[in-house]
This record gives structure tokens, sequence and C-alpha cells, in this order.
């Protein structure tokens, strides 16, 4: 065989000639194409390949498409083949057709073939050969497999290599337990667990994990949350095994854990800025990350991705800066919370959590010299003497150490800049900025966060009043998950005025009278509202976007255009563009489409606020009023001269308000 190709299909559907790539052209043609590698050197009848491509719906004149899809194929894969030479690569006989490749030509084939080694290898107890075997046959997946192609057959084999991969992973698991390295395992296991979470050998495994770690907090914190996610959705206990584990970590005098290698070292001298320890001892690793919110739900696609971007950066030796954005009340810190809990395992040398207070009522944002005092009080180590650099003195104290440091709630890029220390630590930054310099001058990954989507809104109302409670008013919990935009903090404000009340029945229809937003306040507690939540950004604003953050406000719907946001600002429209991107880089509204700006419901019934309290004869009146002749035929507005009291017509749950006129 003179032309050597290859065939991907643990992602992308692709093919290469000599090493060049083929493009294969329509999904259809590409499914017959994976159809054929799948069968790689075998004979795949006509009738085959129909009902893998068009199924038992197939019309009498699919045999004739196979024709043509074969006829392409032939053309792109040997396109310097003479018409009269018989095909070399793509073959056909009275039979069917065959793909003739070389051996290990196509990956899928190759992943099942390590996959088989692998566990003849273990039979025969050469386990760091298997595990090695395993590795190299996980490694060739680059996402999902069959991508680009259609059809039952693509779907049926899709299900079946991802649960090969997935027996394959907890092999893998199982085989490094054996081999005592579980440090190397448990990243990994997080972040499988947060993408399937109620796969049980996948939990069984980490907690072993963090067993043979010697976290068994960490053990018993997985196993309540299996248990919990078990019993809310599918009404079942985790199986013996695992209970059986939870019993051993609970009683640890019961469990068998094998004696952890020891390394014979030298002990090198301590880092720069770290106390000397007696010597056998270490100091106590810092452990501040508050603790995980109560009933905190959904989240899995951006705990996986955020876990595997820390995982990878760590597993390369380089330093990781992750930055989770969104506006206020999204549920950044709570995100980041949960993200460091998971990745706690891999930063033996503890982990730090640091309000940087850019919306805090305490003060100003903090500085630098402050943190690194707090930070030194934390490791054990002497403050910097006096008239040193404090930012040089920071990289020194955390020089030699593996830290995870989340710095919540950041004011700006340069605030953040000077706490990046200079060694492999885990950085999680959240903040209501987008703080774009961290990410070209520091190579910080950014995760915008949104609401939750419903299913997960209407969860986590039922994890703080109950499922029964959902069950029984299922109707208006949807109707104000969708209301609140799936906003987490407006969801527990209105669960927990729910649950404050004699009556919950009852106060459940609070929520359809009125505008939502005055309801998601707690009496008892005024920094417990999102108004406040709002009034702090608000209130950090320069003039000018504050200007049209007011301005906004007087448009009927929380959408609005560019033109319309000039005309209700009165500014020119580039500077009405900048103070736009001003509030979105706040968190405050979002560019939905060039142009199409939209504020999150709740914003939208603040800014509406904000705009009513202004005075009736100040600018924003004037530029109102020249809105409301130029758009009042088509769009209702607020009227500038409203009174902060004066009756406003508000649709029920959303509270957007109109005029009657």
């Amino acid at each position: 065989m003179h032309t050597f190709l290859d065939a991907s299909l643990l992602g992308s559907i692709a093919a290469s000639r000599d090493g060049c790539p083929i493009e294969l052209g329509s999904p259809t043609q590409r499914t017959v194409f994976a159809v054929l590698a799948t069968h790689a050197n075998r004979v795949v009848s006509r009738d085959e390949l129909v009902n893998a491509v068009w199924g038992a719906h197939a019309s009498p004149t699919a045999v004739n498409s196979v024709y043509t899809y074969v006829a392409r194929l032939r053309k792109l894969l040997e396109p310097d083949r003479p018409r009269s030479a018989e095909a070399e690569v793509l073959h056909s006989d009275r039979l069917g057709y065959t793909l003739r490749v070389s051996p290990g030509a196509v990956d899928a084939q190759r992943f099942s073939a390590a996959l088989a080694e692998a566990r003849l290898l273990r039979a025969q107890n050469a386990t760091e050969s298997a595990v090695a075997k395993l590795e190299a046959g996980l490694a060739l997946w680059r996402g999902t497999p069959y991508t680009g192609a259609i059809g039952a057959f693509v779907e049926a084999e899709r299900v079946r290599l991802s649960e090969a991969r997935l027996s394959a992973t907890d092999d893998y698991a199982e085989m490094l337990l054996e081999l005592n390295s579980p440090e190397r395992l448990v990243g990994e296991l997080v972040s499988l667990v947060a993408h399937y979470p109620m796969r049980e050998r996948l939990n069984y495994l980490l907690m072993r994990c963090y067993v043979e770690l010697g976290q068994h907090a960490d053990a018993i914190g997985a196993y309540h949350t299996l248990r919990r996610r078990l019993a809310e959705e599918q009404g079942i206990e985790p199986g013996a095994k695992l209970r059986e584990l939870y019993e051993q970590v609970l009683h640890s005098d019961q469990l068998r854990i094998r004696p952890r290698a020891t390394r014979a070292a030298t002990a090198p001298a301590p880092p720069a800025g770290r106390v000397p320890t007696d010597r056998g001892h270490r100091a106590p690793a810092a452990a501040q990350l508050l603790r995980p919110a109560a009933g905190f739900t959904g989240r899995a696609t951006e705990l996986r991705e955020l876990t595997e971007r820390a995982v990878a950066a760590a597993d390369s030796g380089e330093p990781s800066l992750l930055l989770i954005t969104g506006g206020p009340g999204v549920g950044k810190t709570a995100l980041a919370t949960q993200l460091a809990h998971l990745l706690a395992p891999r930063y033996p040398d503890g982990q730090l959590q640091i309000d940087l207070r850019a919306f805090s009522d305490a003060g100003a944002p903090r500085t630098s010299a402050s943190v690194l005092r707090e930070v030194a009080a934390a490791l054990g180590a002497a403050p910097p003497a006096r008239g040193a650099d404090p930012e040089a003195a920071y990289r020194s104290m955390l020089s030699g150490r593996r830290l995870l440091i989340v710095l919540d709630d950041a004011a700006s890029a340069e605030q953040v800049r000077a706490l990046l220390p200079g060694t492999p630590c885990l950085v999680i930054v959240t903040s209501r900025y987008g703080l774009a310099g961290l990410i070209a001058r520091d190579g910080a990954r950014r995760t915008v966060l949104q609401g939750l989507d419903e299913a997960d809104a209407v969860q986590l109302f039922g994890r703080m009043t109950g499922q029964e409670f959902v069950a029984q008013h299922r109707a208006v919990v949807q109707r104000l998950a969708t209301a609140c935009e799936g906003l987490p903090l407006a969801l527990r404000l209105a669960a927990t005025r729910i649950l404050i009340t004699p009556f919950p029945d009852a106060a459940v229809g609070q929520f359809d009278v009125g505008s939502l937003i005055d309801s998601l306040d707690l009496p008892v507690d005024p920094e417990a509202s999102l108004t406040a939540a709002y009034d702090r950004s608000y209130a950090r604003l320069p003039v000018e976007a504050a200007h049209v953050y007011r301005s906004l406000g007087r448009h009927f719907a929380p959408e609005s255009t560019l033109l319309q946001a000039t005309a209700l600002s009165g500014y020119e429209v580039r500077e009405c563009r900048r103070q736009l991107d001003v509030l979105a880089d706040a968190g405050l509204l979002t560019e939905v489409a060039p142009g199409i700006f939209r504020m999150h419901a709740l914003v939208h019934a603040h800014a509406r606020l904000r705009a009513a309290r202004r005075s009736a004869s100040g600018r924003d009146a004037v530029h109102a009023q020249e809105y409301v002749s130029r758009f009042r035929p088509c769009l209702p507005i607020l009227p500038a001269d409203k009174e902060d009291d004066g009756p406003l017509d508000a649709d029920p749950i959303t509270g957007w308000c109109h005029t009657s006129g």
C-alpha cells in the first residue's frame, strides 16, 4: 500500500493522507467515511451503510446516494489515481466496500487495543505497564467522538466509546491508587466528578484519593454531596461499597491505608519569608477558604472548564490565573469557593481567601500592603522590613510554596497584578469588572457568569424551601425563576422571604404583584438585598456612565439599541457608546448583538428606580423629553417628571413599568 491514510474518530471526524489533511465534505459524506473507518479493513455492505447513515426510514434511492458519496470519497482519498486503475484505499466489490488502512491507522481502534492490552497486563500484575498503556490510549481523545457526523449509528458509537473512556479512566484511577500515587490523580477525578456527578465508581475513587492523602473531611464532603444528589434526583442511597468506605472514614481506626512512600532527601533550606520549624515538623498550612455556599446548585459546566484549566496549568508547572466575572448577585464568590475546595488537595502548602473589597461598605478597596500583612500572618512569616518593596517581599514569601489563592471582589487589574505570585500557584480572581488587562498582560482565563438555567434555578429554590413546597407551587416558582433570570442572590432572597414568614403558602403570592426588586429585601438586614448590591455598583460608576445608566432606566424594556441609548442620554453616539462599554465592563449590561444592549431585568428595575428619584428639573429630564418626542409613538417611556412615590403601572412578577399615555 503506497498511500498512508490515518483516520480520527475520537473527536471531530478527520483524515489525512501521507500526513496531509483531507477535507471530507458534508456531514452525510463524513458519516459514510466514519462508518467505513469504524469497520476498517473489513467489508461493509451497501445495506449496512444505508442503515447506518439513514436508518430504518431510508428512501428507496438511498443506495444510489451511497454510490455517489463513495465515488466522491475515492477522489478525495486517492486524487492521483488514474480512472482506469483499481482503488487502493476504498475498495469495492459485489459484497460492499472496504476502507484499507495500515494497522493502527484509526484512533478508535488504537484506543480499544490499548484498553485490551492494559487489562491483560493488569491481570498479569504488570500494573505500571498497564498504566502506561492506558495513558497512551486516553491521550488519543480530542473531544466528543464522531463530531461532524450524523445518524443513529454515530449516536450509538458515541455512547459506546464514551462509556469505554469512562471505564478506562476508572481502571487508570484504580491502578494509580494501587501504585500509591493519589496526588497524580485527585485533580482529574475532581474534574470528572463535576462532569459525571452521579457516577458512583468515580465518586468512590475520589473518596479513596482523599483518604490516601489523609483528607478525611474532603472524603466525607464528597460522600454527602453524592448522597444528596442521588436522593434528590433518583430517590436512592449510595451503593454498599461507598457506604462502607464512608463508615470507615467516620471511624478512621477501621481504615486500612497503605503507608505513604517516603523520599530520602536532604532537607532544603526554607524559602525566603518562611518561618523555620522544628526538625521533622512542618508549619501548619493556611486553610482560609470560606465555607461552601449551602445548597450550591448547577455550574457543572463552569466547574469542569475551570478545573481543567487549573489542572492543565499545574501539570505543566505553570502558574494559573482564573478570572470569574459577572454582575452583582450572579454567584461569583460561591463558584470560586466551590472550585477552591475541589482543587485544595493539589495545593498542600495552603489555601488563602482574601476579600479585596471593591464593593464593600467597609471602606476603600484593599491595598497590596494590607494584603501582604494578612498573608504573612496566615503563613506564619515575618512582615517585610520597613522600607522594603511590599510586592517583592510578597513574591519572596510565596517562593517555593504551592498555594491556592482566592482574590475575591477585585477592584482593578492593578490591584490583582500586585498580588500575583511568581511561583506556580493557582490564583482565582472574582470581580464585577471585566479586568481585560489581566487577560492581555497576565494570561488570565476568564469565565463570565450568567444566571442559572430554569431547571437549576428551580432546584436551588427547592433546596432552600424544600422540594415539597416547590411541587405545590411549581408554576409560580418557575415564573419567579424566569423573572429573576436565574440570578442566585435573587432566588435565595425570595426563598428566604418565604422561609421566615409563618405563612409560606400565602407568602409566595407576594411575588405575583408589584415590582419584584422591592420584594427581595430582608426586613431585618438592609444590606441583604438586591437594591443594596446594585447601589454599590451604581455608586462606583463615573458620572457619565451613571447618567447613561439612569437614562436606560427610562426605557420601557431592559433591551435598548445604541440609537435609543444615545437619544435617552443626550450624548453623542461615540460618547454614549463609550459609557455603555463602561456599564458592560461593570457587569450592569451585556451587548447581546452589535449595537444592542440588554440589562438583567432586575438591574433594569434598579435603573428605573434611580431614574425616578432624579430631579425632574435636571439634565436627565430634558433629554428624556427629547427622547419622548422622537420615539413616543412606538415606545412607552417612564416620564422624567414622575415623583419618587408616584404610581407606576407594573407588570406582574417583573415589575416592568409602563405609563398609561
